[in-house]
């Protein structure tokens, strides 16, 4: 793939797709660079760089040049990082198989154990209402802020939904279901209730929906 094609399904001019790659390879470039490495003007460069920063993907430091105006250098910001390839799935993949291979499923259990314990911990000082009704709120704030796209509602009978449009771990819980498993504990183990798994993104589900009830 070219570098360009790193890059081609943002939903942008080619010319602003191109700046970011450019500042991305070098680090950090003036208008006056970028203008001469694309071949157009510095005065097109500049509007797409306005547009950029706007949408907080490029940022600017002025860098004095002794008598005279100023250099603005643009570089990257942290948000603009992340529009980059990132491997981290399969990464992921390769160091629980590895694991897996050395030291067998149960060092996998094991650390999406220790995982659900330190979200636990984490977890636990703001999950502390004494209503069902109350730690159910305050845990799908805390899951919708961890990415879960999570939601809640209850029911006639009193019972509770809770459903999970997004999971963030999905394609690493489809090769070890042990970390769908903590996830049913951890629930269950902060809302001090019963928890039970109706729909789950793994098997196919557009969502993971849990039904929460009371302790009987």
């Amino acid at each position: 793939m070219s570098k360009q094609g790193f890059l081609d399904s943002l939903p942008m001019p080619k010319t602003r797709r191109l700046i970011l790659l450019a500042i991305k390879e070098h680090g950090q470039l003036t208008a006056d660079e970028l203008a001469e490495m694309l071949n157009i003007s510095a005065v097109a460069v500049r509007r797409h760089l306005e547009t950029l920063k706007n949408a907080n993907l490029v940022q600017y430091e002025e860098v004095p040049q002794g008598v005279g105006r100023p250099s603005f250098v643009y570089s990257l910001t942290e948000e603009a990082a992340h529009i980059f390839p990132r491997n981290y799935e399969e990464l992921a993949h390769d160091m629980l198989d590895t694991i897996q291979e050395m030291y067998g499923k149960e060092a996998v259990a094991a650390i999406f154990k220790k995982r659900a314990q330190k979200i636990s911990q984490i977890y636990r000082p703001f999950v502390n209402s004494p209503s069902l009704e109350g730690r159910i709120e305050q845990l799908v704030h805390l899951r919708q802020a961890d990415g879960y796209m999570a939601t809640w509602e209850q029911n006639d009978d009193g019972s509770f939904i809770v459903t999970e449009l997004n999971c963030p771990i999905q394609h690493v819980a489809e090769e070890c279901a042990q970390a769908c498993h903590e996830d049913l504990r951890l629930f269950s183990n902060l809302l001090d209730a019963e928890v039970i798994l109706l729909n789950h993104k793994v098997q196919g589900d557009n969502s993971c929906c849990y039904c929460i009830k009371p302790k009987t």
